[in-house]
């Protein structure tokens, strides 16, 4: 299995109040300074999280914090943290073999940022339980990413893989159902009986899945819609795939306590 762990020992600047603070709760991360501007509301957000850590704190003016990320909006904050913790393909496998039910997203070279911290987001709020990430062509977690994620990438399983195909294939040997999505050739995702441990796999913007990538999909689906507009931004499709797979999810589980 070709995968990667993230092995550097090196340092990295996050910043935002929401990438901070849930950087602070999710415990992943060692912390080894967090920078505040005096007196903003970052302040005053991040003060009872502060307060249960021994983390440095460094009180700044918002001409030096804003040369810290000259190119970003820090709202009063920023971090520097250890680099992002990716989890091994492998481990993670094992582990979703041994489920029953899972929800897996596999991320077909994605290169925006903010495309990537949104699809993010949505998979912390929905219950994914991993992402893959394909290595080339694609952008990694990166403090811009955590930004738009607002601080949800922080609490993600998140691995980079070199061979998606191989992983998706290893996938399916788990017992794992691969769904992917296609806006032109798809079954309607609302018709499509999705399997208790479901894998998604969503296109790079624009491009879709490349052909060896669709052709290891089981499934292909598509989100019914009507109006000029043809497709939604991969950010959306895969918000409204995974609340739908989601829902499914729940549905079952109320019926399981509600029926005897």
């Amino acid at each position: 299995m070709s995968n990667q762990r993230r092995t550097d020992t090196g340092q990295t600047l996050i910043y935002g109040s929401h990438p901070v603070i849930e950087t602070i709760r999710a415990g992943r991360r060692k912390i080894y300074e967090v920078f505040l501007l005096k007196g903003s509301d970052a302040e005053k957000r991040l003060g009872s999280e502060l307060d249960k850590t021994r983390v440095n704190v460094r009180f700044m003016s918002g001409v030096e914090l804003n040369s810290m990320t000259p190119e970003a909006k820090n709202q009063g904050v920023a971090a520097r943290v250890a680099p992002f913790p990716y989890s091994d393909f492998d481990d993670q496998l094992s582990v979703l073999s041994q489920n029953q039910e899972c929800a897996v997203l596999v991320l077909d070279q994605i290169q925006d940022p903010n495309n990537l911290g949104n699809i993010l987001r949505s998979a912390c709020c929905f219950n994914v339980d991993l992402v893959v990430l394909s290595r080339d062509r694609a952008v990694p977690v990166t403090a811009s990413v955590e930004k738009a994620s607002a601080g949800a990438a922080a609490h993600m399983c998140i691995c980079i893989v070199t061979n998606l195909n191989r992983s998706l294939e290893s996938l399916k040997k788990s017992g794992c159902w691969v769904y992917g999505a296609d806006a032109a050739s798809g079954e309607d995702l609302f018709e499509t009986k999705i399997s208790d441990k479901a894998v998604f796999v969503m296109g790079a913007e624009g491009a879709g899945l490349r052909r060896l990538v669709k052709e290891n999909c089981d499934i292909m689906v598509k989100i019914p819609m009507t109006g000029p507009i043809g497709s939604l931004n991969v950010s959306n499709a895969t918000s409204v795939i995974l609340a739908e797979a989601f829902h499914r999810t729940t549905s079952k589980q109320t019926k399981k306590v509600l029926i005897p």
